[in-house]
Parts: C-alpha cells; sequence; structure tokens
C-alpha cells in the first residue's frame, strides 16, 4: 500500500493528564488539609485510585468526578486499622509517616511486586521518632502505632527520596513537642528547630516536587531547605499558657491545579 502525506495544519487543545507524582502528593497534602481541597484535572492511574482510597481510609470524605476530585479533611482520624497502598511505591514510602501521625495502630499493606519491596528504612528512623514498628522480615506488611515525634534525626537518602517526601509532608504537619517540665522551668527551646539531614540524596527533582504541593498547601511556612542536604523545621513557641505558631498544617480550603504539573 502506497500513503501519500500532504503537509497539514492541526489546531486545538488539550490536557495533559496529571503526573502519578504529583497527584499522590496532592492527595497526601489534602488529607492533611483542615477543610475542602479541589484537584483539578487529577490522575487516573491505579497509583492514583490507591490514593484515593487511602484518604477515605484515613478519615477523608472524598467525591470523585471526571475532571475533578473533592476531599473534605481535618487530618488524620483512621477509619479502619488497615490501610492497602496498592502496587504503589510512592504511597507506602509516603504515607506511612503520616499515618504514624495518629496513635492508633494501623497494619499497613500492598499487593503485587511491592510486597517484596524492602522497607528496612521504616525501620531504623520511625522508633526513632517515638513510632512503634513490626514488620514481616523488611517487607511488608508493617504494623505501626504512633504518634510521630519529629525529631532531629539524620537519613539515608540513596535508596528513594520517597521516604524523605513522607517525612517532610508527616513532619510539617506535626503538633508541638511535649516539652518535660525541667525544659519549661529552664525555659530551653523556644525557638526551636527540628533538622532532617540527608546524606547521599537521590533523585532530587522529586523532592522539589514535594516541596512545591507543600508551598501550594501552605506547609512549607516554617521549612527551610539548605542545598538538599539538611531540611529544618522552625517553631516558635511561647509557653506558660500561650502557644503561638507551630508546625503549620491548616489551610482553610484548597483548590489545586496539576493540569501544568
Amino acid at each position: 500500500m502506497t500513503a501519500t502525506i500532504q503537509p497539514s495544519v492541526i489546531s486545538g487543545t488539550i490536557t495533559a493528564p496529571a503526573s502519578k507524582s504529583s497527584m499522590q502528593r496532592a492527595c497526601a497534602a489534602a488529607l492533611l488539609t483542615n477543610g475542602e481541597t479541589t484537584i483539578q484535572n487529577p490522575g487516573n492511574s491505579n497509583d492514583d485510585k490507591a490514593a484515593i482510597e487511602n484518604l477515605t481510609a484515613l478519615g477523608a470524605d472524598v467525591v470523585v468526578r471526571q475532571e475533578q476530585v473533592i476531599v473534605n479533611s481535618f487530618g488524620v482520624f483512621p477509619r479502619s486499622n488497615e490501610i492497602n497502598c496498592g502496587e504503589s511505591g510512592l504511597a507506602v514510602r509516603m504515607f506511612t509517616p503520616i499515618i504514624a501521625l495518629c496513635d492508633k495502630e494501623i497494619t499497613i499493606n500492598g499487593e503485587g511486586s511491592l510486597l517484596s519491596r524492602p522497607i528496612e528504612f521504616f525501620e531504623e528512623v520511625l522508633p526513632q521518632l517515638g513510632v512503634s514498628i513490626k514488620s514481616n522480615e523488611g517487607k511488608l506488611p508493617i504494623t505501626i502505632k504512633g504518634p510521630l515525634q519529629p525529631k532531629n534525626i539524620e537519613v539515608n537518602g540513596s535508596l528513594s527520596s520517597q521516604f524523605l517526601t513522607g517525612l517532610l509532608i508527616a513532619y510539617s504537619a506535626a503538633p508541638n513537642p511535649i516539652l518535660t517540665e525541667a525544659d519549661e522551668m529552664m525555659n530551653n527551646n523556644l525557638s526551636e528547630t527540628v533538622c532532617i539531614k540527608v546524606h547521599d540524596l537521590k533523585s532530587k527533582p522529586y523532592i522539589d516536587l514535594t516541596l512545591d504541593v507543600m508551598k501550594k498547601f501552605g506547609m512549607d511556612l516554617h521549612l527551610t531547605n539548605k542545598d538538599h542536604e539538611t531540611f529544618c523545621f522552625y517553631r516558635n513557641l511561647v509557653w506558660k499558657g500561650i502557644v503561638a505558631e507551630s508546625f503549620t498544617w491548616l489551610k482553610a480550603t484548597g483548590v489545586v491545579p496539576l493540569s501544568y504539573w
């Protein structure tokens, strides 16, 4: 068969689908946003659907429409004691620290190849933050119980930047630390910083994406990034009955377009 192609002109407008990376990060931020968030042009992959299901299981009310997802949430208040992340590595690595913000024992599971992926990172890091964890010999399912308490830690960034994404979002949403009576008597930590130091960070652009999403949701107001090596959260606290600003995670209403991410 012979085909002849003639010069021509095409015109029109198309909307590129949201990436899974953007969509899932927006879902996590929406869960930690106080009130209603509208995600425009949402993704529709299996990983995106798993993230949306996680929002519902973690206490949010979600309405899915063709061109938007509407999330009403007031934080992490699990409706179930088990969360299934499907086959999404990002979901399990990002949502685990977020789930750890609550004080309920939760089992996190997955499907397919995700069951064979190592999660020793959490076994090393989460106990340092006051979170108990039990795993299946370093793999899913894992059972955790918080609440997560942000502290100065050092982490290995060569495994995956997704672990750091979860920690950054969880740190930004964590409540004020509980100071001891001695701390109060000595007037300690009135202007405290808590930092995550990262060694050999891979996939820095994905951390930039995380920070961009956090900025859009107002979750970075007390966060500084020093060359992708140290991420510090500043907490301005006034004790003796008056509490000023702390980790900021509240935003009244957000409309988050994903079409240009």
